[in-house]
């Protein structure tokens, strides 16, 4: 008797696994009964994430964030949801999962912030920025997965963090700098010689001073049930970012070469143990 094929990843699942390879992975350790669920959330974020990289000029991501704002308007208001790859799932998804309106606007309005060329100001205005971005989505994970909320977020937080420090080679390429001008200037750095895409040491031992502060944030996580634990493994995700910042003595630029080159295939397998020994 042959093997049913496998059934066909959803619109919003090919969507991810193209654009944000580690949150996919680790949605498909979620049951089956609420992966898709993920998807369209991750998705969603995806969408409004990548909004920097796709326009040519600030107004044009503002008038992206905007469709996007009214999109969830309609459907926080019970009307038909526009008829969209990401949209209409996302729609099920909060309906089904009793999904709240004010983290997708505290999302979006974060994501508008990287439509800003100045950086945050301060070390406080960057985990607002973080939390926005990152701890958000781990709210909103965890209603749909039954996980702890603010263990989700926390873990989320870390994550975008560590992406925030091996995006910096990327982001600089888009005239963006995400690290707070506070820590810049601490460090003997600017904006500028962020822009200017050149590694130094100083840059380095900044990069590594944020490593630090991720790993013992993460380590001094309080156990949390396993329950929901497809959206605690941001975690893992995190782990891996800083490993590789660290292989390379915190030069940004190096890791993220180093992972684009040298894609991680144990990722799932670490994933896994994660969630399998409960290192979440």
């Amino acid at each position: 008797m042959e093997t049913p094929p496998p059934p066909a990843l959803s619109a919003c699942g090919t969507l991810l696994r193209q654009g944000d390879k580690g949150r996919f992975l680790s949605a498909l350790f979620a049951p089956p009964d609420v992966r898709e669920g993920l998807f369209a959330l991750y998705a969603f974020n995806l969408e409004v994430a990548k909004t920097r990289e796709m326009v040519s000029e600030p107004m044009l991501g503002q008038i992206r964030l905007q469709w996007w704002r009214e999109a969830l308007e309609e459907i926080f208001a019970g009307r038909p949801p526009r008829k969209h790859e990401v949209v209409t799932p996302l729609a099920e998804t909060i309906q089904r999962f009793a999904l709240p309106h004010a983290p997708f606007v505290a999302l979006i309005d974060g994501r508008e912030q990287d439509l800003q060329m100045p950086p945050p100001g301060t070390e406080g205005e960057f985990q607002a920025y973080l939390d926005a971005t990152g701890g958000m989505l781990g709210r909103l994970a965890a209603k749909i997965t039954g996980a702890d909320p603010e263990a989700a977020a926390a873990r989320a937080t870390a994550y975008a963090k560590a992406g925030t420090l091996i995006g910096i080679a990327r982001r600089a390429q888009l005239g963006r700098v995400d690290l707070p001008l506070d820590r810049l200037g601490a460090a003997g750095l600017t904006a500028r010689s962020i822009r200017d895409g050149v590694p130094s040491e100083a840059l380095s031992r900044l990069v590594l001073a944020f490593v630090e502060e991720i790993e013992q944030g993460l380590a001094a996580l309080p156990k949390t049930a396993r329950a929901g634990g497809a959206a605690l493994l941001p975690a893992t995700l995190a782990r891996r970012l800083t490993k590789a910042l660290r292989a390379a003595s915190g030069d940004p630029f190096l890791a993220a070469a180093h992972l684009h080159a040298r894609p991680d295939g144990l990722l799932p397998l670490y994933l896994w143990w994660s969630l399998r020994f409960g290192r979440l």
